[in-house]
């Protein structure tokens, strides 16, 4: 059974579209993982034989969350699809490693079978140690620089993934992130996931902004740019639109406002090339030029579509 909140109940009373998409709590993971180790010496990379399906199987099987699976409108159980595209760089011992990760994750558009791009990020600086044949032991107390990294990006995901079904829902696994951050903080050197202004970026940086009240309007306007625009097109497309570019306005503005913010940032590289293709049934095409100065970097794509859509 479905379970949805007396607040969403209200929400849904109060969109005035015949039919609306409802919450489905998210349950976790449907994860795909690529290894790329061609820049690892030829001669240790058997050692690295079965990583690709020891993390796929750690991140599929474990329970992230400590609620009921719960079926999507479709009958079929709710997994959010992920893939974890692994680029080893280095081997640095018998059994330790370096290498960057990209995640890209993506959410069901309601009653459809296509999908929409929630989170994408590029980690470079990751050292770890594995060994061919080890079990793998999820554990939110103990630090592990392998599976305690897994776990970090399983709960940004969740949390990612309840944000645009309800507004603030992923706070729990934002925090559930944090304390990762914390427990690695404690006890590694930090590589990775304290803030440094050497790197372009640190694990610590996401969850502590999703969880500074600061950021509150900026999730409240990505869960409305899902659940009021996206998922609500196949039932009013000028409305859905409308709230669509009302959510990107307030996303936009607060770029502009806090240019070094990494979550906003986050979205606009995720989502820009979904956005500028969405909006071309909507009314107002100067919408394009307004987003090229909140997303500078992606602002030749936005004035591609601005010049095709006159």
């Amino acid at each position: 059974m479905q379970k949805i909140s007396l607040k969403l109940c209200i929400l849904i009373a109060l969109i005035s579209f015949a039919s609306v998409p409802e919450k489905v709590h998210s349950q976790e993971l449907d994860a795909t993982v690529d290894v790329d180790v061609s820049a690892i010496n030829i001669d240790i990379r058997d050692r690295l034989s079965n990583f690709k399906n020891d993390v796929q199987n750690y991140l599929n099987k474990t329970r992230f969350t400590d609620e009921n699976i719960v079926n999507d409108v479709r009958g079929k159980p709710y997994k959010i699809k992920c893939n974890f595209s692994f680029f080893f760089r280095t081997a640095t011992g018998i059994d330790s490693y370096e290498a960057q990760l990209v995640v890209n994750v993506q959410r069901n558009i309601y009653r459809t079978e296509n999908f929409s791009t929630i989170f994408r990020v590029k980690d470079e600086t990751w050292a770890f140690n594995y060994v061919k044949g080890q079990s793998f032991y999820h554990d939110d107390l103990k630090f592990n620089n392998l599976t305690s990294f897994l776990d970090y990006y399983a709960y940004m995901i969740i949390g990612y993934d309840d944000d645009s079904w309800e507004p603030l829902l992923g706070k729990a696994r934002f925090q559930k992130a944090q304390n990762v951050v914390n427990l690695a903080i404690a006890n590694s050197d930090g590589r990775g996931w304290v803030d440094n202004s050497s790197l372009k970026q640190s694990r610590s940086v996401y969850p502590a902004e999703l969880l500074n009240s600061k950021y509150d309007n900026f999730r409240k306007a990505v869960w409305k740019y899902h659940f009021s625009g996206i998922d609500s097109i196949q039932y009013n497309k000028k409305q859905s639109l409308e709230k669509i570019a009302e959510s990107l306005e307030v996303i936009g503005k607060m770029k502009k406002a806090d240019v070094r913010s990494f979550i906003i940032k986050q979205f606009f590289d995720a989502k820009y090339l979904e956005i500028a293709a969405t909006l071309v049934d909507y009314y107002d095409k100067s919408i394009y030029r307004r987003l090229m100065e909140y997303d500078p970097d992606h602002s030749a794509i936005y004035e591609e579509y601005a010049k095709n859509n006159l």
